[in-house]
């Protein structure tokens, strides 16, 4: 098990990094604005300002969110004693950049420009290990999964589902690093995760008219729910499957959902349900002392805030009525 008290210095750091992320009231400026560049000017008054210069162009935020996120792992990594609970949080880049690699060498198109300066590992490694197919530096089952990738793109000559390939691993590489501390709330964590994603998926999958077979290899073992049982409830009916949700502890994450998706065939909120269901979970774990919670919590807490940075700016550049964005605009964790 995990020894809590080891983290008591680096959550006294993680409050003080609290303090400094966006509140609700920063939000609720930043959606009154009108143009693109006056979000810039208010962020400059934030930590992200050390980014921001004078002649930046509001289209080119993406680099401004990049630089922030990349400070704000580089930071904890820092600070944290257990460097697997970081890994936790920043091992989906791996993965993301690896399928852009992959999808490069197969097309032979350059997506330089889409992959992230972020990852457990140096993206020199990750190169390396899609040229050679191998690598000493990697998790087996990293290695593992890029063989197994080229070895369908061989046998099919096509890259369609190569991301089912990749989101398998990932899951499956983010379990064994849970599992590696041997800590029950860290395990547990990951399976809320997963729980989430496999609701989502199934859901999304329906309004696709996905058969059962399709839902089956996409869905990910290891959560608390039984793949077999959300398959069964959605393959009867959807009422059958949101019953089933009412028996479960996703019940608010899925409130509301049922209606959206029979009157207008589509899943809009849930994304942002995922996102304030996890929010409220980590908030209500923050106030612990001492253990990991606290930087679990912060990391949660930034990749949220950079995502509503994004759809912010987003929706200026594109006009998009204040009372939409509103109300896309995930929990804030202060």
């Amino acid at each position: 098990m995990m020894d809590d008290i080891q983290f008591g210095n680096a959550n006294v750091q993680i409050r003080t990094y609290e303090n400094k992320l966006l509140p609700q009231a920063t939000y609720d400026r930043l959606l009154a604005l009108s143009e693109p560049e006056e979000v810039y000017e208010i962020l400059q008054e934030t930590v992200y300002g050390d980014f921001i210069t004078e002649n930046d162009d509001a289209r080119d935020f993406e680099q401004i969110l990049i630089a922030e996120k990349k400070r704000t792992f580089d930071k904890i990594y820092n600070i944290t004693p257990v460097r697997s609970i970081v890994d936790l949080s920043i091992l989906k880049y791996d993965y993301q950049n690896l399928k852009l690699l992959v999808k490069a060498a197969y097309t032979k198109e350059d997506f330089t420009d889409f992959l992230q300066p972020i990852g457990t590992l140096d993206l020199t490694v990750l190169r390396n290990l899609v040229r050679l197919r191998k690598s000493d530096q990697v998790d087996p089952l990293m290695e593992q999964c890029i063989q197994e990738v080229f070895q369908y793109m061989e046998d099919y000559r096509e890259v369609q589902a190569i991301d089912i390939i990749f989101d398998n691993y990932y899951w499956s590489h983010l379990l064994k690093i849970s599992q590696s501390e041997n800590d029950s709330r860290m395990q547990e964590a990951i399976k809320r995760q997963i729980d989430i994603f496999n609701i989502s998926t199934t859901l999304r999958s329906y309004l696709m008219k996905q058969p059962a077979g399709f839902i089956h290899a996409v869905l990910q073992d290891g959560g608390n729910l039984s793949v077999d049982r959300l398959i069964d409830e959605i393959d009867h009916s959807l009422e059958d499957f949101f019953s089933y949700m009412d028996e479960t502890p996703y019940r608010s994450l899925v409130k509301g959902v049922y209606e959206e998706m029979t009157q207008k065939k589509t899943l809009t909120q849930l994304s942002i349900r995922q996102d304030n269901f996890m929010m409220e979970r980590l908030k209500e774990e923050k106030i612990v002392p001492f253990g990991p919670q606290a930087i679990v919590g912060f990391l949660f807490a930034k990749e949220i805030e950079l995502k509503n940075l994004r759809m912010i700016l987003i929706g200026k550049i594109n006009k998009v009525p204040e009372e939409i964005l509103r109300s896309r605009v995930r929990e804030s964790y202060v």
